[in-house]
């Protein structure tokens, strides 16, 4: 059993090893996550009092709309597809420039693109929000962080 368990963490160290020099970013099923396919971004914690990132409005501003996260587990967003700077790359990294893009149906009140950007600062949260309507151009860039 002890051997087991030692082989099976081994796979673990190795996998993160070889996962860290590569920086791809994996989906669920430990996969890359590819451009040009659409994915839904859940929280990777189930229960943790959340669902998927969908399009949504803030309160009292019908446009632009912006990014939200779904109330419930079970509610997995909209779809989102990749893609990266790096035209000759389809596989997406972390720390590299990414457009993000909504697919999928939605409402005609607002005629903006579903590609995510950064909205303006507000001074008075002191925190910034990704709204819809930015255009291809628009790059943002992840980062890899540990929690």
């Amino acid at each position: 059993m002890k051997t087991t368990s030692a082989s099976v963490f081994l796979v673990f160290v190795l996998f993160g090893l070889a996962n860290a020099a590569n920086n791809a970013v994996l989906d669920i099923n430990g996969e890359e996550v590819v451009t040009g396919v659409p994915y839904y971004v859940v929280s990777g914690i189930w229960g943790a009092g959340g669902g998927g990132l969908a399009i949504g409005r803030e309160k009292g501003r019908p446009c632009p709309e912006i990014v939200v996260q779904r109330r419930s587990d079970m509610d997995y967003g909209n779809p989102v597809i990749f893609s990266n700077a790096d035209p000759n790359d389809d596989v997406v990294r972390a720390s590299s420039d990414l457009n993000l893009k909504f697919t999928g149906p939605r409402d005609r009140l607002c005629l903006t693109s579903t590609v995510w950007k950064v909205q303006h600062h507000d001074d008075s949260a002191g925190k910034r929000f990704v709204e819809l309507g930015g255009r291809k151009e628009t790059w943002l860039r992840h980062k890899e962080e540990l929690v």
